[in-house]
């Protein structure tokens, strides 16, 4: 066969070769099926698009300091609070806190204060970082700076993420039932330094978001 004729079967070879790479390239990049039911299923407590659900949750913040290594002490304990977020569409969120004696209401959002917890929230199950199944739940490990860079934060007139340098990990934990997202717990632990440079302890966040009900249905009414 003259050479000339090789000529347009390398190419087709060639592109099938690339083809090929293509596919491979864009499946090992496509999220995992874990990741998508997570994602997913924040997508549908949250609304699509976010803020055309109602929802209701307790938010649960819970600081402690343990006892650093063996030679340091120091003062340890811990601070609990609970919080009631009630959000129904278009953009009203309001914020109880709960106390023994029942649930005291503390704020009423403005639409853009309550937008910029409305894109929180959802940014929380994002990223880059892959979810993996563990029992009946999803978990995952990133860094501090990951999550503060992609979760934003309401201030006096912006909402937008504060990255920062701050040294931690965060370790997400959440539960999808019946295609929903109802609880996801965040475990923030930054390691804290002595003055002459020794580690001495980690203080040790925890906050959980509990959805109570969504679009009016309790989530105890969902099925795993």
């Amino acid at each position: 066969m003259p050479r000339r004729n090789l000529i347009p079967f390398l190419l087709l070879a060639a592109l099938g070769v690339g083809g090929l790479a293509f596919a491979v390239l864009g499946a090992s990049s496509a999220p995992s099926g874990a990741t998508l039911t997570v994602q997913n299923g924040s997508a549908r407590t949250f609304g699509t698009p976010t803020g055309s659900t109602s929802f209701a949750f307790d938010l649960v913040n819970t600081i402690s300091t343990s006892a650093g290594p063996s030679g340091w002490t120091g003062s340890k304990g811990t601070i609990r609070q609970v919080r009631q977020v009630d959000y129904k569409p278009p953009s009203r969120m309001t914020m109880y806190q709960e106390t023994a004696s029942g649930s005291k209401l503390i704020a009423v959002l403005s639409p853009s204060a309550a937008a910029c917890r409305l894109s929180s929230y959802t940014a929380i199950v994002g990223g880059s970082t892959p979810w993996t199944p563990s029992g009946t739940a999803f978990v995952r490990t990133e860094t501090l700076a990951a999550f503060e860079g992609r979760v934003p934060a309401a201030a006096a007139t912006t909402c937008a993420s504060r990255p920062s340098n701050v040294p931690g990990t965060v370790e997400e934990r959440a539960v999808v039932r019946g295609d929903y997202l109802v609880g996801i717990r965040l475990t923030v632990d930054v390691p804290q330094s002595l003055a002459n440079g020794r580690h001495a302890a980690s203080e040790v966040e925890n906050q959980s978001l509990v959805l109570l009900q969504i679009n009016g249905t309790p989530t105890s009414a969902l099925r795993p």
